[in-house]
Parts: structure tokens; C-alpha cells; sequence
């Protein structure tokens, strides 16, 4: 029978760590994790691992600023839950602007995440995500900006 309720918890917990991200909210980031959390991310000049809330903070404090930021949207969830740990496979839509680098990039890929349930709260244990495609656009001059989501 499938543990509905679960499911939808780790839907929701999804959704926080898409708007966290996309927010630069480091301290929402932060209560969607394990304390032991892994990461593991592969795009197409890029492939690197993060371990612990320490590494993932560094890494979110430094990939999203004033000056890059981004829209993070999850599709599609396939959750398996069994006990108190789950699977999950979800789609992956974005777009990803750098200020800095005068580029916008879009992309999809696919998350793969490892849940665990702490105290009764269900938490990411492993996220990662393998591109499926990914293009690079330059901004250029006749590109506006008028709202950023982070502050400078």
C-alpha cells in the first residue's frame, strides 16, 4: 500500500528546497537536509560531489548571490517510500542567470534524492542531478533586468 501521506510530506519538502534555492534562504536550506547530506551534481563542464551541510552551505553561498541566480522547477515526482526512508526521481526545468558572466543558461536534468525520516520530519538525505541537456545564451546589451530575486 502506498504510504500517501509520506508522499506528499516529501512533496512539500521538494517544493521548500526549490524556493529555499532560488531565494538564497541558506537557513531554509538548511532545516531540508540531513545534517549528513550528500550531493552530487553533473552537467557538461561540470561533475562534482559536496558532503555534509557544511560543503552544500559553501556551495549555495558561492552559486547563488546578488549577481547569479536562478528558477529551479521539480515535474513529474516518482516517490518510493519504505519505512522511514524514500526514493525519489524528479524532472528537472530551469534557468540559471549570471550577471557576472552576461549568460543565461536553460537546461533540464533529472534529481535523483535519498529521504529520511528524523524526529518525524522527513529530510533530504541524498539530492543530486544528471543533465539532460543544457544551452548557454549571452545576455547581451538589449537584455533587462528589472527584478532580481537576491539582494546584492
Amino acid at each position: 500500500m502506498l504510504d500517501l501521506e509520506s508522499i506528499e510530506l516529501i512533496k512539500q519538502l521538494k517544493a521548500r528546497y526549490f524556493r529555499f534555492l532560488d531565494t538564497r534562504n541558506i537557513e531554509g536550506l538548511q532545516t531540508v537536509f540531513t545534517s549528513d547530506a550528500t550531493a552530487s551534481f553533473v552537467g557538461g563542464d561540470y561533475d562534482f560531489q559536496l558532503d555534509g551541510w557544511e560543503q552544500l552551505e559553501a556551495f549555495y553561498k558561492k552559486s547563488f548571490t546578488g549577481q547569479n541566480f536562478g528558477m529551479h522547477n521539480g515535474h513529474h515526482p516518482e516517490i518510493c517510500v519504505d519505512g522511514d526512508t524514500a526514493t525519489g526521481i524528479w524532472y528537472l526545468q530551469d534557468i540559471f542567470v549570471s550577471l557576472e558572466h552576461d549568460i543565461t543558461i536553460t537546461g533540464s536534468a533529472l534529481y535523483e534524492d535519498e529521504y529520511r525520516r528524523e524526529g518525524g520530519e522527513w529530510r533530504i538525505a541524498r539530492t543530486g542531478y544528471q543533465r539532460l541537456w543544457e544551452e548557454h545564451h549571452k545576455r547581451g546589451d538589449n537584455v533587462r533586468l528589472r527584478v532580481k530575486p537576491i539582494a546584492d
